[in-house]
């Protein structure tokens, strides 16, 4: 008697379900030219719903934490008095980045 079938079987609905799991919109890598700066984002989870990561902005990448709220991420750029606010949600393919003026940044999911 042979198990490969239902061995077969349970490896297939186990695929099948990890698949269906939704990977965190956020964590990945984004650009775009701004006001003809490029652009680069990269974020990774932290745990506990803290974020952290780099925007490189024309070549010099500064650090970045944030939290997520609901669909929303608010963090701080930069480090101590060179720093500013924001907050990034998800559109699509898009991370809508917002700073602490309101002016918004589209970055492209790469």
């Amino acid at each position: 008697m042979s198990t490969s079938k239902p061995l077969a079987g349970c490896l297939l609905i186990l695929l099948c379900w990890t698949g269906s799991v939704a990977a965190d919109p956020f964590v990945g890598d984004f650009a775009a030219e701004f006001e003809g700066e490029e652009y680069q984002l990269s974020l990774r989870a932290a745990g506990g719903n803290q974020y952290e990561g780099a925007i490189t902005i024309a070549g010099a990448p500064i650090p970045l934490v944030a939290r997520r709220f609901g669909d929303q991420l608010r963090g701080q750029v930069g480090i101590g008095g060179d720093s500013f606010e924001f907050s990034a949600e998800i559109s699509g393919d898009f991370l809508l980045l917002r700073d602490d003026s309101g002016e918004i940044i589209r970055l492209l999911r790469e």
